[in-house]
């Protein structure tokens, strides 16, 4: 065979695996890959509950996608993976609300100070009346929401003495979450708020630049912060969502049915993590007394104390979050308290 044969039926010969490999997608098919990253620790709800979601994602995706979570801040704390969910260095995210009103403002309504009194309340108002019009906003914003999670409800974590009414916070160092609302509801209760990222509030604990903070007792627990208080007040002053969100250009880009397999079922998986995070909170406490940290109950008298001075600040923020939407929430409440007979 002469070198012009050669060459003829070596093109051929290409020609053919070209036509095989990339013409047919059953031999040959894409795979997306999802990068996913959390502050969540693992062994929590939250971590099993994403490896859950990755279970089905993965049986679903029949080998054309590839979630890979990373949990515990392996890839930073929540406002700097936040930042590389925004330019697309990762493509999923899942962490507090409170990190997200950093980019997103509005989302402070939801994590005003005493707005709700029980889960039934969160639970009416995140999947029925605000999921459409924060799913809009994420959307201008460049995300796509997923579903509502849960950090749960914050409590007072502090050292030497526990904190029942303002004038215990006075001249405390409060370690407040890198949000404004956050500052603002500590400078209403009288205390001195100290902005920290996450990862630095255990050395900020033990070196005394900060004398306590407030967290779930989910959180609290699995960062190992209560190693370093004393007391732990079940104030229930500020419900915390959380939320499950994606990269909207990257979303964008990937084919419809891939796109529906990474929604799922929404509002199902969004009871399930809350179910996790609600289940787990009795065992919590325990541990915590386990380990000498005196839980103390708030009394309804105590908490309206810290409530009058919460209201303080709804109308600032009322301004921020957009009249409209705050109205559309508050409306939302009175309704439902009205039916439900709570006050």
């Amino acid at each position: 065979m002469n070198s012009s044969n050669k060459r003829f039926f070596t093109t051929v010969f290409i020609f053919l695996l070209t036509l095989i490999f990339y013409g047919n997608k059953s031999v040959l098919q894409e795979v997306y890959e999802i990068r996913f990253a959390t502050i969540a620790p693992d062994g929590t709800p939250w971590s099993d509950q994403l490896k859950e979601m990755k279970k089905r994602v993965e049986k679903e995706g029949n080998g054309r996608i590839k979630f890979v979570v990373y949990t515990s801040g392996q890839l930073g704390g929540e406002i700097e993976t936040l930042r590389s969910l925004q330019r697309g260095r990762i493509q999923a995210w899942g962490g507090s609300v409170g990190a997200v009103t950093a980019i997103v403002p509005e989302l402070q309504l939801l994590e005003l100070p005493y707005l709700f009194l029980n889960e039934k309340e969160t639970d009416y108002i995140l999947d029925n009346v605000v999921f459409k019009p924060y799913s809009d906003i994420l959307a201008m914003k460049g995300f796509i929401l997923h579903s509502w999670n849960e950090n749960g409800w914050r409590h007072f974590a502090t050292k030497k003495k526990p904190i029942f009414t303002p004038s215990d916070l006075k001249g405390l160092k409060i370690r407040s979450q890198e949000s404004q609302i956050h500052i603002e509801m500590w400078k209403a209760f009288g205390a001195s708020p100290v902005p920290i990222s996450i990862p630095e509030v255990m050395s900020a604990l033990q070196t005394g630049l900060v004398d306590g903070f407030d967290n779930s007792t989910l959180f609290t627990s699995a960062t190992g912060w209560y190693q370093s208080v004393d007391h732990f007040v079940l104030s229930a002053h500020m419900y915390q969502p959380g939320l499950i969100i994606y990269n909207k250009k990257y979303f964008d880009s990937l084919p419809q049915d891939i796109q529906k397999i990474l929604l799922g079922d929404q509002k199902y998986e969004a009871q399930l993590g809350r179910k996790g995070v609600r289940e787990i909170e009795p065992e919590i406490i325990k541990i915590l007394e386990k380990d000498k940290v005196k839980v103390h109950k708030m009394s309804a008298a105590q908490r309206e104390e810290f409530a009058k001075l919460a209201r303080t600040i709804h109308p600032k923020f009322r301004n921020i979050v957009g009249a409209e939407l705050y109205d559309k929430v508050q409306n939302a409440l009175r309704d439902f308290r009205n039916k439900s007979g709570s006050k």
